[in-house]
C-alpha cells in the first residue's frame, strides 16, 4: 500500500525485537511504521518523520520510557504517546500518564485493543494538527486583512486630505504665477537688462511653479481617467523634459536612447498623468543612484510588436528580492525607492494600467534596477479609448 494511502504515521520504540515486529505486522497495512530500539534513535525519527503516534516501552536500557516521554513532550507537545508496560508495571504506567502520556497498553497486548487505541490517538493527533494549521491560516488571514484595512483607511484618509490639499495649494500657486508674470512684465516695460544668470533663475522659477501646478492637477485627477484630455504625446520629447527637470537638481548622467523608433513618435494619452508616471520612475532612479560613484540613468525607447516599450535603467543600489512583491503596494517605503508617502510606484502603475499598458520591475542588490513600461501606440490606443466602456476590465 502506498504511503499516501495510509492513515497516518506510527513510531514504535522498544528494545525488544519481538514486540516491535509484532506491532509492525499488526499495523503496517493501515499506517506507515517506524521502528527504533532505544530512546535516542526514536527521538531522531521523531524529529525527521513527525509521527502522529509514538508507542514506547517503559523499561529500556540507557534511557527509560519515562525519560523518553519527557524528552518527546519537550520536542512535540501535541504528539500522542501510548506507553507499553509489562505485568507488574501498572503503577509506573499510571505515573507515565501524569508525565504526559495519553494512554498505556499492557503486554502481551490484544490485536483488537492495539488497533482501536492506535486509531483513536492517530486521529486525535491529526485533528490537533489540522486545528493548528487552521489557526495559523486564520492568523495569516487576519494579519492580511488587517494590512488591507490599514491601507484602505490610509487611502481613504489620504483621499480626503488630498482634496483639501489640492484646494489649498491651487490658490498660492496661482498667486505665485501671477506675481512671476507681473515681474517679467515689469522688467520688459522698464526695459531693464537682466543677466543671463537672472534669466535662468526666472526660467527655473517659472518651470517649477508650472510643474507644481501640474502635480496639483494630477492629484486632483487621480482616480478618474479624463477622456477629454487624451492627446497625441511625443514620448521622446516628454522623456527629455522629465530628464531636464531632474537634471536641474543633480549632476547625474542622463541619456535617452531610441531603438527602431523616430524622435517624433507619438502615443495617445493624458499628458499630465503620463508625464507624472515617467517623472516618478526617473525620481526613483535618481534616489537609487545618488550615492553611487559613477551614477547613470538611461531611458531606452523601442517598439515591441504594436507597443511602445520604455525602459528606465539605473546602476543604483537595487532592491532586495523580498521587497519586490510589495513594490507597487501603497505606502510601501523602501530605502532605495520612495522616500515620500510610499505612493510613487503605486500611482505610476495605476496611470500606466489606465492607459492600457503594463509595468514590470526588475532589480538586483548592488547591480541596479530596470523598470519596463509597455504602452499601446497611438493608432492602437484609439481602439481602446473609443469609449469609456472600453476601460472596464473584462
Amino acid at each position: 500500500m502506498e504511503a499516501e494511502q495510509l492513515q497516518g504515521k506510527v513510531l514504535v520504540i522498544d528494545d525488544e525485537r519481538g514486540p516491535r515486529e509484532s506491532l509492525r505486522m499488526v499495523l503496517k497495512y493501515d499506517y506507515e511504521i517506524f521502528l527504533a530500539d532505544r530512546v535516542d534513535a526514536g527521538i531522531e525519527l521523531l524529529r525527521s518523520e513527525q509521527p502522529d503516534l509514538v508507542i514506547m516501552d517503559i523499561r529500556m536500557p540507557e534511557k527509560s520510557g519515562i525519560e523518553g516521554l519527557q524528552e518527546i513532550r519537550d520536542i512535540d507537545p501535541s504528539v500522542s504517546i501510548v506507553m507499553l508496560t509489562g505485568y507488574g508495571d501498572l503503577e509506573t504506567a499510571q505515573a507515565a500518564i501524569r508525565f504526559g502520556a495519553n494512554d498505556y497498553l499492557q503486554k502481551p497486548f490484544d490485536t483488537d485493543d492495539i488497533q482501536a487505541v492506535v486509531k483513536k490517538y492517530v486521529e486525535r493527533s491529526q485533528l490537533k494538527h489540522r486545528k493548528h494549521q487552521a489557526q495559523e491560516e486564520l492568523q495569516k488571514m487576519t494579519q492580511s486583512l488587517g494590512r488591507e484595512v490599514g491601507k484602505t483607511n490610509k487611502l481613504t484618509s489620504l483621499g480626503a486630505a488630498s482634496s483639501e490639499l489640492v484646494r489649498d495649494l491651487r490658490n498660492p500657486l496661482t498667486i505665485i504665477r501671477g506675481y512671476l508674470d507681473l515681474l517679467n512684465y515689469e522688467l520688459k516695460e522698464k526695459q531693464e537688462s537682466t543677466s543671463d544668470e537672472m534669466n535662468e533663475y526666472l526660467d527655473q522659477i517659472e518651470s517649477n511653479v508650472g510643474r507644481c501646478a501640474e502635480l496639483v492637477e494630477s492629484w486632483r485627477a487621480l482616480g478618474r481617467f479624463d477622456f477629454s484630455q487624451l492627446q497625441r504625446l511625443n514620448i521622446p520629447k516628454l522623456s527629455n523634459d522629465c530628464f531636464r527637470d531632474a537634471a536641474t537638481h543633480t549632476d547625474i548622467s542622463f541619456s535617452v536612447q531610441l531603438e527602431g523608433i523616430e524622435e517624433q513618435y507619438e502615443m495617445l494619452g493624458e499628458r499630465l498623468q503620463i508625464k507624472r508616471a515617467l517623472q516618478n520612475l526617473i525620481d526613483n532612479a535618481v534616489e537609487a543612484v545618488e550615492h553611487q560613484p559613477n551614477p547613470q540613468i538611461t531611458v531606452l525607447l523601442s517598439m515591441d510588436g504594436g507597443d511602445l516599450e520604455i525602459k528606465v535603467k539605473d546602476n543604483g543600489c537595487g532592491v532586495d528580492t523580498k521587497r519586490l512583491r510589495w513594490i507597487f503596494e501603497p505606502f510601501d517605503n523602501t530605502a532605495t525607492i520612495e522616500k515620500g508617502a510610499g505612493l510613487g510606484l503605486f500611482i505610476t502603475k495605476k496611470v500606466i494600467e489606465e492607459h492600457r499598458g503594463s509595468l514590470q520591475f526588475e532589480s538586483r542588490i548592488s547591480e541596479g534596477t530596470m523598470v519596463t513600461v509597455r504602452l499601446p501606440q497611438a493608432q492602437t490606443a484609439l481602439g481602446y479609448f473609443s469609449s469609456p466602456e472600453s476601460l472596464i476590465p473584462a
